[in-house]
């Protein structure tokens, strides 16, 4: 109670996305260079896979992704695609350590996926690219970060071809990209025909314009879409 005797309301603060240790994972990843921030772990919440399903991940990093949702569909399973080899070391020891049976980590340019799967091998297909074109900020072409970050192995256009051919008809595609580059992400699904059915945009704070926008895709679907609640962050 306040100092006039009456109740004040408690309002309960929902977390906006679940941490590993929510999920009991143990996470480790490089103590300089990339390391995954919260746009991966909105993803993994933000993505639903039906029971059985066969997913991939492109461009799994140190394989937060992966670990979370394979934590949260124990009956799925899980391809993890890295190129850099050190993330792919990381990503390795990660499902190590966690006994995480779901998932089959490949070391492996995403470019190449068409040459060793078949067309519409996978159910879902999961990404948190490099979303900075590389003409944008400071950069360090050499970096692990820079190519974690930047499209210098490969193109919002290439990442989406590839997942098409990936997919199954009725598979879906989700991604986590820039708000500031919805119209082009939107544009660019449709022309692959990932048509967007689930879009979500992310804030800081309800003051703030969004910064993120979570997107799922469903090959060959109608143009119909749902637009959810947006997302703050600093509840």
């Amino acid at each position: 109670m306040d100092s006039s005797g009456k109740e004040k309301r408690r309002h309960r603060v929902i977390p906006a996305y679940t941490s590993p240790k929510d999920l009991g994972l143990e996470i480790r990843q490089p103590q300089d260079g990339y390391r995954f921030s919260v746009d991966s772990l909105l993803l993994a919440d933000f993505v639903k896979i039906k029971k059985g399903s066969k997913v991939i991940e492109l461009g799994a990093g140190c394989g937060i992704i992966s670990l979370i949702l394979a934590k949260r569909f124990p009956e799925s399973h899980f391809k993890a695609v890295e190129i850099q080899e050190a993330l792919f070391g990381l990503m390795e020891e990660n499902i190590r350590i966690n006994r995480t049976s779901n998932i089959t980590p490949l070391l492996l340019d995403m470019k190449e996926l068409p040459e060793r799967f078949k067309a519409g091998s996978f159910d879902h297909v999961v990404s948190n690219p490099p979303f900075r074109k590389p003409e944008t900020g400071r950069l360090c072409l050499d970096s692990q970060e820079a190519l974690s970050r930047h499209e210098i192995l490969i193109t919002l256009g290439e990442l989406l071809k590839i997942s098409r051919f990936l997919l199954k008809p009725g598979g879906r595609f989700s991604i986590v990209f820039p708000a500031e580059r919805t119209a082009e992400l939107i544009t660019n699904m449709s022309l692959e025909k990932l048509e967007p059915k689930r879009l979500q945009f992310v804030h800081a704070d309800e003051k703030r314009q969004a910064r993120l926008i979570l997107a799922e895709g469903l090959k060959n679907g109608g143009v119909e879409a749902r637009i959810l609640p947006p997302l703050f962050i600093n509840q």
